[in-house]
């Protein structure tokens, strides 16, 4: 089965566009001041995801430390997913403001080349703290402009722990009334109040067609249970695109088999499993956790710039270690040994059959 196109996804955001898309991990080879990236490492991983059932994944995502490649290295990372056979899991990528126009503009005619069908763009660093939605929405315009007139189907993406400034509903609003905004058909919230950004987002009437798709993962139980609440139809309006599934693919999976059945004890339950490895690799409550540490685990590299110490890598298995069910151990585990030659694979694998 081939991935859905652009125009398959504009007939119908809210219907089509993927429940749940990997944010995904950039497998890392070389050594400090500057890893470099895994080519192979990387073709593997993704198609180990499509093998597991993950519906999509997001290249240059902060998960993976997008937003300290240049913008040569997004288009090796690009072109390197581009390499993979990925079936019917939904290729997409994440764009920066401000690299420019230029680099912009070579990218996205790229991305178009390889196939892949969204492109998404957050708020550039370039903005001021204090720009105003009208300055945001300008920001973002040429972007989504530009990927519309090629035939791709955009995402915005809110992530002021990255971009300093959020995405807010105004501004998804003046974009979508701009030149490609008919193009939109997801918005992404990654940000720590939900009360303050996703149900904001599902509850502005502008925004109504478009799937909204939480990215801080800890609210994704109750993002789930609210979705269909916010669509005249009833259909699931939220989505996730996790860094966290990186890590947990089978987990989510289930997460989200189980929404689909109502089943919202297991929902939240299964959640709290993944919250606890979330959190086991949170320095900061009020910051996202650092997933390079699971990263690591998975034997997929260091960070491009630092090293995951062992302490750090220990402290999120003995959170696998603790879970007090055994499903979500297996699952957890086989996810984290999804490579099956990691540091720690002779464990993880004892405890995914346990």
């Amino acid at each position: 089965m081939s991935s859905p196109t652009a125009a398959f996804l504009l007939a119908d955001p809210i219907g089509r566009y993927p429940a749940a898309t990997v944010a995904c991990f950039d497998p890392t080879a070389g050594d400090l001041p500057r890893r470099r990236l895994n080519h192979s490492r990387h073709i593997t991983f993704l198609e180990r995801l499509a093998a597991a059932g993950a519906p999509a994944a997001l290249i240059a995502a902060s998960t993976g430390q997008g937003h300290l490649r240049t913008p040569q290295e997004l288009e090796e990372w690009f072109e390197s997913a581009g390499q993979a056979n990925l079936g019917a899991m939904v290729k997409m990528a994440l764009l920066r403001p401000e690299d420019g126009v230029e680099a912009n503009r070579r990218m996205l005619r790229l991305l178009a080349d390889l196939g892949y069908p969204v492109v998404f763009v957050r708020p550039g660093t370039d903005l001021r703290p204090n720009a105003s939605a009208e300055a945001v929405a300008a920001n973002l315009k040429p972007i989504v402009a530009e990927a519309a007139q090629l035939g791709l189907a955009v995402g915005l993406y809110s992530i002021p722990d990255v971009s300093g400034l959020p995405l807010t509903c105004d501004a998804a609003a003046l974009v979508l009334e701009g030149p490609g905004g008919d193009h939109v058909v997801a918005i992404k919230v990654t940000e720590v109040d939900y009360n303050a950004s996703t149900r904001c987002f599902l509850n502005d009437t502008r925004l109504a067609h478009v799937k909204i798709v939480q990215g801080w993962d800890t609210h994704l139980a109750q993002a789930l249970r609210d979705g269909p609440k916010y669509d005249v139809q009833g259909r699931q309006r939220c989505g996730v695109t996790s860094g966290p599934m990186s890590f947990a693919v089978h987990q989510y999976l289930h997460i989200l088999r189980s929404a689909e059945q109502q089943d919202w004890t297991e929902v939240a339950l299964a959640q709290e499993a993944v919250t606890a490895l979330f959190v086991s690799m949170q320095d900061n409550p009020r910051r996202f956790a650092d997933l390079q540490r699971a990263k690591f685990i998975m034997g997929l590299g260091h960070p491009v710039t630092s090293e995951v110490t062992l302490d750090q890598a220990e402290r999120v298995l003995t959170a696998l270690r603790s879970l007090p069910r055994q499903d979500d151990r297996a699952r957890l585990a086989r996810s984290l040994d999804l490579m099956n030659d990691g540091p720690f694979h002779t464990e993880l694998a004892r405890l995914s059959l346990e």
